[in-house]
């Protein structure tokens, strides 16, 4: 128990900025109350650990990183960038089309920034994912690179020809279950991504322990000796191992195995299973501090201590139920962390699980077999059942949306886990099942939409180089505008999922201020997949409202330009007074001017997203707004904000505020009387 507090210690010491300093300070708190009262007289075990952890977090971060080269190791790579490793800190370095390995040993010469990439609300975050690696700073423009020492196991050229000896749809499920890259632009991995199963479509330190474990009963029954088939086990493997390392999953499987081989045939079972699991969590994050930002690393060493506490407990039912019990335990531990991150709760999840272990571990093996020997000409028909099965779970699949957990509520969720293993293990049933009633309750108080009867929210939405703005008045809900994309749908990636969060079933109007593409491109999707009980386009539907939100329409003027006719409107909400400007031009901005509409402000969304077209300094002036909202693409191709634009809102002081560096933005109070 002593080694397993210093390994918690010395991991929640390194995450005292990644995890924010609120959240940092409750599960410090958290550990700390608890380890005085577990430990008594021991507590310098955990609390070195825990400066020591934090003393690495703070100088990873002040570590002053080189102006224009840096030499160190490639640990990861895209088909467009690699990760490169020096002294304490990871660099993010371009580089189209690379050939790089893992362990190459290369020279990095180019202008080092810190990161920033475009981001939409609800997608795939690869800056987040940077992040998690420890990597803050790279190189995005053109970089020189040089390769000092090769590594001459060339694991990529491997993978890349074994994928190019099938069709496509085949080759994208290898990638993923067996070489654990997921392209989220396939058909399989959306279909497994909507039934909440996408974390089964890697190849997981689950799958590797059933391999050890079935490859062991097979060599038992051909060697006789136990010891034999437990060394010849993981060998079997050293091909895959290459090609997946370093995985953490994988790197954590192993690490175990072996030490429980030396426990078990050398140092006669002198250490318990706990303490073998603790010291291979502590060592991996000594040799890697990063594995402390990972969820890969966090969650597979918690389910791996959920079992090892839970399991004696669970023997004592029938052996058949074992298993189940353990399944049903895992799916529990699972909930917050897949319903937060997917954003709902899927009930059959558990049972897609059960269908899709031993189909997932197939494929595997069957693979492993392509492999070690040649590729197996029937994974086509194999692949394409696989689909149908999906598509046709897809369809007869149910949701519940869980709303925005918060972080609070997942840390409360598992404090009382924690503390129902605790009683498990002292077999205090009535207090065990008091928690339990406790863990269920919060689980099912959770699907009722109770916040937002008290809500009131103006959210401008992430969608890259358009506009969207969310207006909800407790169960009342407006959209302006929808954004677009041509590359993925706007609504269903973005735009829906983010209502889910909010737990909002049904809009009461969709506004689209003007024709342009960035404005309504996804309006037609929308009214689809989505309730919408009225789309609003045209000036003479203005006013609108529903319960408190009152949107009239300012711009009546005669137009030949399609920015021009964009639809503005002045709002009272949340004790400020909005305005919303569209695309409008400083034409229509004049027009309002001359005919002393009320457009004095606290929160401007700038017209046309800062271009130059909009926001004249006389607008601005008469106006006079506190914050400035520009929605915009980070980077994009049409350079707004302008400067100009910028430097008039700084002149009268207005604080600025951007999608493209901070995300959806948004306005919110709670509101406990009509």
């Amino acid at each position: 128990m002593i080694l397993l507090c210093i390994a918690i210690s010395y991991l929640l010491g390194l995450n005292i900025f990644h995890l924010g300093f609120p959240v940092f300070i409750v599960l410090s708190s958290i550990l700390i109350l608890f380890l005085i009262i577990r430990l008594k007289n021991k507590t310098p075990f955990f609390i070195i650990p825990y400066i020591l952890g934090i003393l690495i977090s703070v100088g990873k971060i002040y570590i002053p990183f080189p102006s224009n080269s840096f030499t160190g190791i490639v640990t990861s790579y895209g088909e467009n960038y690699i990760i490169v490793s020096s002294f304490l800190k990871n660099y993010y370095v371009k580089d189209e089309n690379n050939t790089y390995e893992f362990g190459d040993v290369v020279k990095v010469s180019g202008v080092i920034n810190e990161l920033h990439f475009q981001t939409y609300e609800s997608k795939f975050n690869f800056q987040e994912y940077l992040f998690s690696r420890g990597v803050k700073y790279g190189i995005e423009t053109k970089a020189d690179i040089k390769v000092l020492i090769k590594n001459i196991i060339h694991t990529r050229s491997l993978k890349t020809v074994y994928l190019s000896r099938h069709e496509k749809n085949v080759s994208m499920l290898i990638d993923a279950l067996v070489f654990s890259h997921l392209d989220y632009e396939s058909e399989i991995i959306s279909n497994a991504n909507a039934i909440n199963i996408i974390f089964m479509f890697s190849l997981s330190g689950v799958y590797f322990s059933l391999l050890l474990k079935g490859s062991k009963a097979a060599l038992k029954f051909i060697v006789k000796k136990k010891i034999i088939a437990d060394i010849l086990a993981p060998i079997l493997f050293l091909p895959l191992i290459i090609l997946v390392f370093p995985k953490i999953g994988i790197v954590r499987v192993i690490y175990v195995y072996i030490l429980r081989l030396i426990n078990e045939y050398v140092l006669k079972k002198k250490f318990s299973s706990l303490n073998i699991v603790s010291f291979v969590m502590l060592s991996l994050l000594l040799v890697n501090y990063t594995y402390a930002y990972q969820s890969g690393f966090i969650i597979g060493f918690a389910l791996s201590l959920l079992i090892i506490f839970l399991q004696d407990y669970f023997k004592t039912f029938n052996k058949k139920l074992f298993p189940l019990l353990l399944r049903l335990a895992i799916f529990i531990f699972m909930l917050p962390i897949s319903s937060y991150l997917n954003g709902s709760f899927h009930p059959f999840s558990i049972f897609y699980q059960l269908i899709f272990l031993p189909i997932n571990l197939s494929f595997i093996i069957l693979n492993l077999i392509g492999l070690y020997i040649t590729p197996l000409p029937f994974l086509n028909i194999y692949v394409f059942i696989y689909d149908k099965v999906l598509s046709f779970l897809g369809k007869i699949d149910i949701s519940l949306s869980m709303g925005d957990l918060g972080v609070i509520f997942i840390i409360l969720f598992y404090v009382f886990l924690v503390y129902l293993i605790y009683l498990l293990e002292n077999k205090r049933k009535r207090g065990a099942i008091l928690i339990s009633s406790g863990l269920l309750t919060m689980f099912f108080i959770s699907f009722i939409p109770i916040k937002n009867v008290f809500t009131n929210a103006i959210y401008f939405i992430n969608v890259g180089q358009g506009d969207s703005t969310l207006i909800q008045n407790k169960n009342h809900a407006v959209l302006i505008d929808t954004g677009g994309n041509f590359s993925f749908d706007m609504a269903s990636d973005v735009l829906i999922p983010f209502f889910k969060k909010k737990q909002i079933y049904k809009l009461d109007a969709l506004i689209t201020t003007h024709n342009d593409f960035d404005h309504n491109g996804a309006a037609d999707s929308l009214l689809h997949n989505f309730k919408v009980d009225k789309y609003l386009t045209s000036r003479n539907e203005f006013p609108y409202q529903v319960g408190d939100i009152y949107l009239e329409n300012l711009n009546n003027m005669s137009a030949t330009e399609d920015n021009e006719f964009s639809l503005v409107f002045n709002l009272s909400f949340l004790n400020k007074k909005f305005l919303l400007m569209g695309d409008a031009s400083i034409n229509v901005e004049k027009y309002l001017i001359e005919n002393n509409f009320d457009i004095d402000c606290d929160i401007l969304k700038v017209g046309h997203h800062g271009s130059k077209t909009s926001s004249s300094e006389e607008f601005i002036k008469k106006i006079s707004p506190k914050e400035a909202i520009i929605s915009c693409g980070y980077k994009n191709k049409y350079h707004h904000p302008n400067d100009e634009v910028l430097d008039i809102l700084k002149k009268y002081n207005v604080k600025i505020h951007r999608t493209d560096y901070e995300g959806t933005i948004s306005y919110q109070s709670l509101s406990f009387f009509s």
